[in-house]
């Protein structure tokens, strides 16, 4: 194997390394909000609280609190699942039809 091929595959044990410590990096950042999240719900760091709505300031750094996205569920609305069809239908006949146009998203690698 030439030089060129062990560079590529170094590479790919580079990325497999990364990604596993992205991954424990991000399931610590989760415990850390979490735990932050009952903070903010108690009030215990409304001494922090600026101006700015759910902001809070340490140590020269800005930490804005969401509270998280609100979303519907539109189950018990039976118009609205029977447009939502239509929906699905009407774009996959404008695909077949070549009326849709393609994009195509950035490359990204997955790592399992």
């Amino acid at each position: 194997m030439d030089t060129y091929q062990n560079t590529a595959e170094d590479l790919l044990r580079e990325l497999a390394q990364l990604k596993s410590q992205q991954r424990a990096i991000e399931a610590a950042i989760k415990v850390a909000q979490e735990r932050l999240s009952f903070h903010v719900d108690n009030g215990d760091l409304d001494h922090l609280k600026t101006d700015a709505e759910s902001t809070f300031r340490f140590e020269e750094t800005n930490f804005i609190y969401c509270p998280g996205r609100v979303s519907w569920n539109y189950d018990g609305c039976e118009d609205v699942q029977i447009a939502a069809e239509n929906l699905k239908e009407l774009q996959g006949a404008a695909q077949g039809a070549g009326l849709a146009t393609r994009k195509q998203g950035k490359p990204f690698w997955s790592v399992r």
